[in-house]
This record gives structure tokens, C-alpha cells and sequence, in this order.
């Protein structure tokens, strides 16, 4: 992805700086270590019995507003926290999930914070259908709309079985509404089931699918991913390969060999040298240069004493491309996977080797390798941050003094 080598145009210099980005975002996740506010809380002995005390307490007593939010604040961190299983909490705080109700964004982040894999989607189901019918509505206006589009991304990041197929289809149509702020809280909905459940969303909605995408396979509720190998070590056996064919070259005598063929092919073959060098005369110097590296295939390199490397044309027209599947792509490295897992102990250089597999992986596409795929830009942590729900992507008025300051910036430089 260096321009060190190649012409520096526009598009590599892209593809770059996302390549930077990509790579400054994975080290800011390793070096980012576990928020404050769950220090204490994850020290607590038996959270289940203690969430389940607060909740009861919070049912039964009439306490002042402030002080229901506080609760609800630490039984919903101890349930996101913890993966407890509370089913009274979802239909308790669904009923404050209403438009004109106080403090209802931090509402909405209580009930993302409580959201887990764990919770069956059926107990998840009618929050998630309030969310949509009390805020994704036409009749409320574009922020509450947007709000509502990002508390439902936030929910659905954590526990994605929530959703139904018909439910996104229909939530992804809100990407071409008039205002920007419902049309971009959309999108970030539709990126985040590109990368966790993309048979879910239309074709047109999956984009252009990255070798990282055709990996990803739906869990279905309590499956567990446990892997038995290393992602990515399948990578190691192709390096090792290309090394020793580079090795071999470079330690071995080298010797060019014409291969024999029979008389009818030798006379066709001088048929097509003829042809060759009419063509020579006419053309420039890159075309010979071609030519005689199209020539330089019917020929079989012959390395002495260790192996033989064939360099055959690949324009037999009577070779046809064996067309491989998904699934049998799939299969084939997890298998290669197991056997750098099994057969070796990984050092930290391979470690590294991988690590840069998988990021190429997220950038090239899988068939003509084009354009790296959009990434949803926020972290999934445990605590669910207040701006991501508020956040409205909305170009704001300015006031009269900054347009005065544009206007006499952009007069800079005339006569």
C-alpha cells in the first residue's frame, strides 16, 4: 500500500491513510484497558443475588426519580457487566420508553448496557418493538427519529438476535430519508449487521464483500465460537512456501531447458515466432518486452539437485478453472489453520505475520479487490456511552458572527 514504488495517485493515497486508521484503531484497543466505573463492579460476590436485591427493592419502594435512575443505572452495569439473567428489568423499564418522558436517552442506554447474548431475544423482542413504534415513527421529528435509530444500533450491537429480518429490511429504508441525521443513524445500523449477521440485510445492503465477511458465520442463540486453531495461521504456510521457492532459487544453479515438443508443434511454433516478429517491428519497446515474457513460459525452469518449478502457459484453452465454493475456501484454511496450530509453536514474528493477514483481509474485497470495506467506527465495550445515542449527524446553523469569519476567510488571496 506504499507509494515508495508505484505512481502516487489519488486512490492508493486513500486506501492508505484507511489502512493507518485501521491499524491506529487496533492499537488503541490493545492499549486500552478496562473503564474505572467497573472496577468495583467486577469484584462484587454473587451479582446475580446482589442485582436481583436492588431490582426488588427498586419494585417496592416509591423512591424519588433520581434515586430510580441511580439503581437502574447499576443494575443495568451489572447485567451488561456480568451477563446476569433478570427478566423483570426489560418489561419494568419499557414502560418509561416514551418521547416526552424525562431523562428517557439515559433510559435508552440502560436498556443497551442490559443487552447481552445471553437474554433470550423473545425477552428482548418487545423493548426492541417499542423502541421502533414509539420513536422511529414519521409523525415525531428527525432528532427523536435518530435517537431512536441509535439506541436500537446500540442494543442490537450487543444481543443481534434481536432482530428480524423484516424489522432491518425495513429500518434500512430510512437510508434515503430527506434528513441526514435519520439517513446516517440508519447506515450505522445497516454496518453493524454487515459485520455480525449480513444475510439479514438486502443484497444491495452488504456491500462489497471483503475476504473478512465471507468468514463470518451466524451464531445461533447459546452457540458458543470456540475455536481449536490460531485465525489467521493458515497465512504461515504460504509465507514458508515462498520462502523456500525464493531460497531454492537463489542457492541452486539455474539452467533454461527448451522443451521438446512434436514435429507438428514445432511448426506451428515457427509459424507463430514469424508472426512474433512481424509484430515486433511494428510495435513500441514495451510491447517487446511483453512478447518476451509471453515466450519465456513455454519454457521449464530446471533448478538443479533439489526441484523442478514449471512455469506452463496459462492460456490452454483447454484447462478450465476448477470453481471452488465458499464453504470448500472455508473449509480448506480452517484446516491448514489446525495444522500451523497443532504442529507448531507460534512465535511472536508469526503472531505478527497474522495480525497483518487479518488486517489485509478487512481491506482487500474478495473478488476483483477494489475498495476496503466501510467499518463501523465505535468500539463495543460493556459501557454504553451516552453520546453514541445522542450523537446527531446534523449540519448546525452558524451564527452571524462565524459566517462573518467564513466570509472573510474565503476573501483572503483576491484583489
Amino acid at each position: 500500500m506504499a507509494n515508495k514504488v508505484s505512481k502516487t495517485t489519488r486512490k492508493r493515497t486513500k486506501n492508505l491513510k484507511k489502512v493507518k486508521r485501521l491499524v491506529e484503531k487496533n492499537k488503541k484497543k490493545k492499549k486500552q484497558s478496562q473503564s474505572s466505573n467497573f472496577a468495583a463492579l467486577t469484584l462484587i460476590h454473587d451479582p446475580q443475588g446482589f442485582a436481583e436485591k436492588l431490582f426488588h427493592q427498586l419494585e417496592k419502594r416509591h423512591e424519588r426519580f433520581e434515586v430510580k435512575m441511580l439503581t437502574l443505572d447499576v443494575v443495568s452495569r451489572l447485567i451488561g457487566l456480568h451477563q446476569l439473567i433478570i427478566f423483570n428489568f426489560y418489561p419494568y423499564i419499557q414502560r418509561f420508553l416514551q418521547p416526552h418522558q424525562k431523562e428517557v436517552v439515559r433510559m435508552m442506554q440502560f436498556v443497551a448496557q442490559a443487552s447481552h447474548e445471553v437474554v433470550p431475544p423473545d425477552v428482548l423482542e418487545p423493548v426492541l418493538r417499542t423502541l421502533v413504534n414509539n420513536f422511529v415513527s414519521e409523525r415525531n421529528s428527525s432528532d427523536v427519529m435518530a435517537i431512536g435509530l441509535n439506541a436500537i444500533r446500540e442494543m442490537c450491537s450487543r444481543a443481534p438476535l434481536v432482530m428480524t429480518e423484516d424489522l432491518l429490511r425495513d429500518l434500512a429504508q430510512y437510508k434515503n430519508y430527506r434528513e441526514r441525521s435519520v439517513m446516517m443513524a440508519a447506515k450505522s445500523l445497516i454496518h453493524v449487521y454487515r459485520s455480525t449477521m449480513p444475510h439479514l440485510l438486502h443484497k444491495k445492503d452488504r456491500g462489497r464483500p471483503t475476504e473478512a465477511t465471507l468468514e463470518i458465520v451466524a451464531r445461533k442463540y447459546g452457540e458458543v465460537d470456540a475455536k481449536e486453531f490460531v485465525s489467521g495461521a493458515e497465512i504461515l504456510l504460504e509465507t514458508e512456501n515462498t520462502e523456500s521457492c525464493n531460497n531454492s532459487d537463489e542457492n541452486s544453479d539455474e539452467e533454461w531447458v527448451n522443451v521438446s515438443h512434436s514435429e507438428d508443434e514445432n511448426d506451428s511454433n515457427d509459424v507463430d515466432n514469424e508472426d512474433v516478429v512481424g509484430e515486433n517491428d511494428e510495435d513500441d519497446e514495451d510491447d517487446k518486452e511483453s512478447d518476451s515474457d509471453d515466450s519465456a513460459s513455454d519454457y521449464k525452469y530446471i533448478n538443479q539437485g533439489q526441484s523442478i518449478c514449471i512455469q506452463e502457459s496459462s492460456t490452454n484453452p483447454k484447462i478450465k478453472p476448477k470453481i471452488v465454493t465458499k464453504k470448500e475456501q472455508l473449509a480448506e484454511k480452517r484446516e491448514k489453520a489446525t495444522h500451523v496450530s497443532s504442529m507448531r509453536i507460534l512465535t511472536d514474528e508469526d503472531f505478527k505475520r497474522i495480525e497483518i493477514a487479518q488486517l489485509s483481509k478487512q481491506m482487500t474485497t474478495a473478488k476483483n479487490r477494489k475498495r476496503p470495506a466501510e467499518r463501523d467506527e465505535s468500539s463495543r465495550g460493556e459501557l454504553v456511552r451516552l453520546k453514541d445515542i445522542e450523537n446527531i449527524y446534523k449540519k448546525r446553523k452558524h451564527d452571524k458572527q462565524t459566517r462573518i469569519d467564513s466570509i472573510k476567510k474565503g476573501q483572503e488571496g483576491r484583489e
